[in-house]
């Protein structure tokens, strides 16, 4: 968060303005909250994307009396051009907002924006500085903040906040988060209905107490097998799958359009011969393997599955499967610090653990602890969303098929839960899936262009997305992105245009 001891350095260069003081602005509500300090600071010539920006930056500081927190509110308002809109910006990881470039984007995109730190450090791979209480016990009370708790507070702050400095509050509120920040979305959906009209949640980090722990597997995996192929293997196998099926859409883009039509198997790359840094590298059986199991997903101790694995296509040498080697042969496992740390520090309590010693059952267990410890903390997969339905919520996610550390599978799973309680669930929630897209943004397929803009259309037009627009990052290609369950089908015609797909029942093709 932007506090007192940093503010200085980012908005050396504001000057005071009258209409941005904590005169205008009276302290907010918090429920069960006391505000410990607020302040404005009017800011000018702030440089974003060649451009500047002028907003008054309001920071709130507030606890919670009885859980010794401290957290911090920013509230980014417009000086001018205000849309009439706020959006409140998600997190990544561990931080419960994701970057200050965030905010700047709103604002420049005329919103008046609210982030919160969540009463802990802005650290995504870490919790380090907050997991753990001065006994060595999970700081419970910070990790409510972050699960729930502060997502509303902020809302809260904001609207006070925005009446105070405009006198009127806003006329609709937006949600706007990927990962950690689709989680939080999704969290505020379903249990505070009320505080955004729509809800944009990508690439959500639901069902986190159980893909948290899945996300450990891959390392687990080449710690059984004795085996941690280098990036070069993994990227090849990898490729082989994509070059295999990247046909089956009838377009040949460098993408698996579906993935669960995807019927390679990576025990055919063995002995496969590949350029690994000047040397020469033969794919082992054990290579092969541990992307099968990957793919397979998480396994309980008797084979059955406790959570799913990254599709085919995503990669897996920049996300769960990280090597460091000094040779293509001599490398060691490099866990994906998010999925470490909260095994170490929420599961065993314990910084210092050796993970790569646990046995299969140890790892079923800690799996098992995890759910039953904090699903109801931090699971945030309650597909009742009927309150945020009576309110007039409109809610749209989307999910690259190539992620490579949050498996799609999780959010097709929500997603089915939910339309299995209301089968009209397409009139206020819809999912879209982009083939070929990585966690959140990257890789060679099509990438949502302006999402937020059609759930901002949803909710004050009416009007509900069918499609979602996708590019290549290059912008070479363009796509429709179809809603879930239908797929994009080559119609003939330019493939590199998105008039040249419609969507159809994955079964039509």
């Amino acid at each position: 968060m932007v506090t007192a001891s940093v503010a200085g350095l980012w908005f050396a260069s504001a000057t005071h303005a009258s209409d941005c003081s904590t005169s205008s602005i009276s302290n907010p509500s918090i429920p069960h909250g006391q505000v410990l300090d607020l302040s404005a600071t009017p800011v000018n010539n702030y440089n974003y994307q060649n451009s500047t920006l002028e907003f008054c930056n309001v920071t709130v500081i507030y606890t919670h009396p009885g859980w010794n927190d401290m957290i911090y509110v920013n509230v980014w308002l417009p000086s001018s051009n205000w849309n009439q809109r706020l959006q409140g910006a998600g997190g990544g990881g561990f931080s419960a907002l994701d970057s200050v470039s965030d905010l700047a984007k709103a604002v420049a995109g005329g919103y008046a924006v609210v982030g919160t730190d969540a009463g802990h450090e802005l650290n995504p791979a870490s919790s380090d500085s907050w997991s753990l209480d001065e006994s060595g016990k999970v700081n419970m009370a910070l990790l409510k903040d972050f699960a729930s708790v502060a997502l509303n507070d902020a809302a809260l702050v904001a609207k006070d906040v925005i009446s105070g400095f405009y006198g009127h509050g806003p006329r609709y509120s937006y949600w706007n988060g990927c990962s950690t920040g689709g989680r939080q979305g999704l969290m505020l959906a379903q249990r505070y209905p009320t505080a955004y009209d729509g809800i944009l949640a990508n690439a959500p980090a639901i069902n986190w107490p159980k893909f948290i722990v899945a996300e450990y597997w891959p390392q687990f995996v080449m710690n059984q097998l004795k085996s941690h192929p280098p990036s070069c293997v993994t990227d090849a196998i990898t490729a082989a799958a994509v070059k295999s099926c990247d046909g089956d859409d009838g377009v040949k883009d460098g993408v698996i359009s579906e993935p669960d039509r995807c019927q390679f198997d990576p025990l055919t790359t063995v002995n496969q011969e590949i350029n690994c840094s000047g040397q020469t590298v033969a794919i082992t059986r054990n290579d092969a393997l541990v992307v099968q199991k990957i793919w397979d997903g998480m396994r309980s101790v008797n084979g059955s599955s406790l959570w799913y694995g990254l599709e085919k296509g995503a990669p897996l040498s920049s996300g769960l499967a990280i090597t460091t080697c000094s040779s293509p042969s001599n490398c060691t496992g490099t866990p994906f610090p998010i999925s470490s740390d909260w095994i170490s520090q929420f599961i065993l309590e314990n910084p210092s653990v050796d993970l790569t010693q646990i046995s299969h059952e140890q790892y079923q267990r800690i799996f098992e602890y995890s759910c039953k410890k904090y699903d109801p903390i931090i699971g945030t997969n309650n597909p009742n969303l009927s309150a945020f339905k009576q309110a007039g919520g409109k809610l749209v996610t989307w999910h690259g098929l190539a992620d490579q550390v949050i498996f799609p599978k999780g959010t097709e799973k929500y997603y089915n839960e939910v339309e299995e309680l209301d089968p009209s669930v397409r009139d206020f929630y819809r999912l879209f899936l982009a083939p070929g897209v990585q966690h959140c943004e990257g890789g060679d397929g099509a990438i949502p262009v302006d999402p937020l803009e059609s759930v901002v259309n949803w909710v004050e037009r009416g009007v509900a997305p069918e499609t979602l627009l996708g590019k290549t990052e290059d912008g070479s290609r363009s796509r429709k992105l179809c809603q879930y369950p239908l797929v994009s089908v080559y119609l003939g015609g330019d493939s590199r245009d998105a008039s040249s797909y419609a969507c159809k029942e994955a079964s039509a093709r």
